[in-house]
């Protein structure tokens, strides 16, 4: 049975709206559809995607939500997001592959590239690397991932690589260098915020997780929450967890615009 509310302690606020969502309960929207129907195409073809949007849009969560459902027993992930310094990445991908880094940058590249090839013709896991916040890596390191994929006379690709970044990239790699890699990359989708009524459908699936009521949002607030965070998933979240909190704390048998507001009003001032 749906709760009356307001939220009681046993529901943690926190993660209601937050970004570690199970995957059965992700928000399955248009736009996420089609991202994990080109990213099936990439992988199938091991190809290379360029996944880009704005900060905050789902990006990561969109690609992580689609690698998590590839069975493990065939595709080895490997999530590169922390370092965007050459030299650092390519020994992270060098462990990553069970590859002991070289003294020089170039020679560890090397030896992945190598490890690559060998485990194309071994036939071992399908390799899917994850190039997040691609935007960061500078021309160098583009190159050396694009020079990954080139196989047997560039007629194969030993791994699939997914890129993922902000707007700007799409158009740095226009610019006059980056033709190999550009047209190397055979998908590309930009994720956009949600509309408003896809803004008002996932307030709702969210609630429903926690066994709150649908109309625990009013209709004015969820109005005043998508103008506000102009259907940004990430700017949602924070929101929705500030007004709850703020519902919570005034014991309020729902959030209305009053109390959206009163917590928009509050992020202006911080």
């Amino acid at each position: 049975m749906s709760r009356k509310a307001p939220p009681d302690k046993g529901i943690d606020l926190g993660t209601l709206f937050g970004k570690n969502v199970p995957r059965e309960e992700m928000f399955a929207y248009d736009q996420f559809k089609e991202l994990h129907s080109l990213l099936a195409l990439t992988v199938q073809q091991r190809s290379m995607s360029l996944v880009t949007g704005q900060a905050g849009v789902g990006k990561t969560t969109g690609v992580r939500s689609f690698v998590d459902e590839l069975p493990t027993n065939k595709y080895q992930i490997i999530y590169a997001g922390q370092d965007h310094d050459g030299g650092n990445l390519s020994r992270r991908l060098a462990s990553s592959l069970g590859i002991q880094p070289k003294h020089f940058r170039s020679h560890t590249w090397l030896a992945i590239s190598q490890h690559l090839a060998d485990n194309l013709i071994e036939q071992g896991k399908e390799l899917v690397l994850v190039m997040d916040e691609a935007h960061l890596l500078d021309d160098r390191t583009l190159e050396e991932i694009r020079l990954l994929t080139n196989n047997d006379f560039d007629r194969n690709s030993a791994l699939t690589v997914i890129m993922v970044g902000q707007l700007s990239l799409r158009s740095r790699l226009k610019q006059t260098g980056f033709e190999a890699l550009n047209q190397r990359l055979r998908f590309r989708y930009a994720l956009e915020g949600f509309s408003a009524d896809e803004t008002a459908d996932y307030i709702k699936v969210r609630l429903r997780s926690a066994d709150l009521d649908d109309d625990f949002f009013s209709a004015d607030s969820i109005k005043a929450i998508f103008l506000a965070a102009q259907g940004i998933p990430r700017e949602i979240n924070n929101i929705c967890t500030s007004a709850l909190l703020k519902a919570q704390s005034l014991a309020a048998n729902k959030v209305d615009a009053k109390i959206v507001r009163a917590v928009l009003d509050q992020r202006e001032i911080n």
